[in-house]
């Protein structure tokens, strides 16, 4: 067991330590008193010395909690010894209350007030005393000197405390910081993954459903038929899970080499060869550049989450367009189906898949524009913008 270190365990425990510094300047002031050489111009040393010096220096125990009026009292003590003419007075508890003043107490009123009166009272006196000719001129000086220099002493003490509790309110404010921002990056990749989730659940499910039930109603009349529907729905499931196995491979390793390639523009072509029930038609204009993998992913999950919402809401439709539109400064993503998804517009409620798609697009700072096409059906129209440091990248 390690031995505690005597300064820190008196910080820990400050009215013992002034305890020991009243009784420390309380002696010394004792021993001054009665070691003093004896001189006739002053009084020889009696009980009310004694008494008086105790005065004057036995209220340094509460100099903590009571830093003013401690200075008080130790200076009408000292002032009494040096009025009544006793020999070997000690200003050693008049010290340490100026330098407790300056230590205990930030600026203020009240504090400015007690050091100035204090100034004055004694200055009065020992000019009082150097016209008696009872002090002279250097005790007068060097009392100018020390008992300022002790309050200074205390205030810059208590500067550096304030300073050094700042530093540290400012380190605990930036840590605080750090794991706050955190905590928000892990929302954020949480949120990234839900939204990840959906879209990989919501349209395989949906395919897998249509499959099913084309499945169902050909098993009997044409099993063949039905097999590939089956077929179809076990590819649809495995890629599914392969798929979110990748996603949710994300938060049990770091390393980034062992995270299979996020699907991309150049994917809409298989997304649309799983489901070859819908009457889907896919138009890409302009030149592909090379994009950044957000605005790839954000693109193909727009795309993903658009065929999701036909299935479920435009009933029997004969046409699904998906146009791809490469722009020098944007990329532009339309899909527009002819069923009755307009009829959606006015539900209350949209879902999470279209806050997941504008999520996704102001994202890249993009824009989303959703609602009912001319001529009937529904379209989702998506812009990303590109701009021309990220091409290539």
């Amino acid at each position: 067991m390690a031995r505690p270190r005597p300064i820190s365990w008196l910080r820990t425990h400050p009215f013992v330590g002034d305890g020991a510094l009243a009784l420390l300047v309380t002696g010394l002031g004792l021993v001054t008193l009665f070691t003093a050489e004896t001189d006739p111009d002053f009084i020889a040393a009696d009980a009310l010395a004694v008494v008086l010096v105790v005065a004057a220096n036995a209220p340094v125990v509460l100099r903590r909690r009571f830093p003013v009026k401690v200075l008080g009292a130790v200076t009408l003590a000292q002032f009494a010894i040096h009025v009544i003419g006793y020999q070997g007075d000690s200003w050693l508890g008049v010290i340490v209350a100026l330098y407790s003043v300056g230590a205990g107490l930030a600026p203020s009123r009240r504090r400015t007030t007690a050091l100035i009166g204090f100034l004055v009272a004694a200055n009065t006196l020992l000019l009082t005393g150097l016209l008696l000719d009872q002090v002279d001129i250097g005790n007068v000086l060097g009392s100018n000197v020390t008992l300022p220099a002790a309050f200074i002493l205390g205030d810059n003490l208590r500067r550096r405390r304030e300073r050094l509790a700042d530093l540290a309110e400012r380190a605990e404010r930036a840590e605080r910081e750090q794991e706050l921002l955190a905590r928000e990056r892990v929302n954020e990749e949480r949120s990234r993954i839900a939204r990840e989730l959906h879209d990989v659940v919501a349209h395989s499910v949906s395919v897998m459903v249509i499959q099913a039930g084309a499945a169902r109603r050909q098993l009997a009349l044409d099993p063949e038929r039905a097999a590939t529907a089956l077929e179809a729905i076990e590819s649809t499931g495995r890629e599914a899970m392969n798929e979110m196995r990748r996603i949710l491979g994300v938060l049990r390793t770091d390393d980034v080499s062992d995270r299979a390639p996020q699907p991309s523009l150049d994917a809409i072509g298989d997304l649309l060869a799983s489901d070859p029930s819908l009457p889907t038609r896919l138009q890409v204009q302009g030149d592909r550049p090379n994009l950044p993998a957000g605005i790839e992913l954000s693109a193909y999950r727009v795309v993903q989450e658009a065929l999701t919402n036909v299935r479920k809401h435009a009933g029997p439709c004969e046409r699904v367009d998906i146009s791809v539109r490469y722009r020098p400064e944007a990329v532009e993503i339309a899909v527009r189906d002819d069923g009755r998804g307009a009829a959606q517009a006015n539900r209350p409620t949209l879902g999470h898949g279209l806050v997941g798609m504008r999520e996704r697009v102001a994202a890249c700072g993009g824009d989303l524009r959703v609602g009912p096409a001319l001529g009937g059906g529904w379209k989702v129209e998506a812009r990303f913008p590109v701009r021309p440091a990220e091409v290539g990248s």
